[in-house]
């Protein structure tokens, strides 16, 4: 069980929340819609922590290993936020730029 968690988790971590923190930060809030949302974060987060991690390894010599790559994909997902916050935002913000877009499509109304 703690293997399959640990698989999901990862994965999401790997694959997702570094790209969307990106696309959140780069991309306007009305010009995409949830599922180009998740693909581009998805294509973001593959490019931007292998290349991050590839460019430590060859350019600096970090060895590649767990703990390592696990500081570089939270270093990549907080530099966004941290700019969200810069720019005047809040994370409650974030929070509704997010829920807003998963509402819009599907239609959920707001109870």
């Amino acid at each position: 069980m703690i293997e399959f968690l640990r698989a999901v988790l990862g994965g999401l971590f790997l694959f997702l929340i570094p790209g969307l923190a990106w696309c959140l930060l780069l991309f306007e809030k009305e010009k995409k819609d949830a599922l180009e949302l998740v693909a581009l974060s998805i294509a973001l987060s593959i490019s931007i922590s292998t290349l991050s991690i590839f460019f430590l390894n060859s350019m600096l010599g970090v060895k590649i290993t767990l703990i390592n790559a696990g500081i570089i994909l939270v270093i990549l997902t907080i530099t966004p936020v941290f700019f969200w916050i810069r720019r005047g935002n809040s994370l409650r913000d974030l929070y509704e730029e997010l829920t807003i877009r998963s509402y819009k499509k599907l239609n959920v109304k707001k109870i």
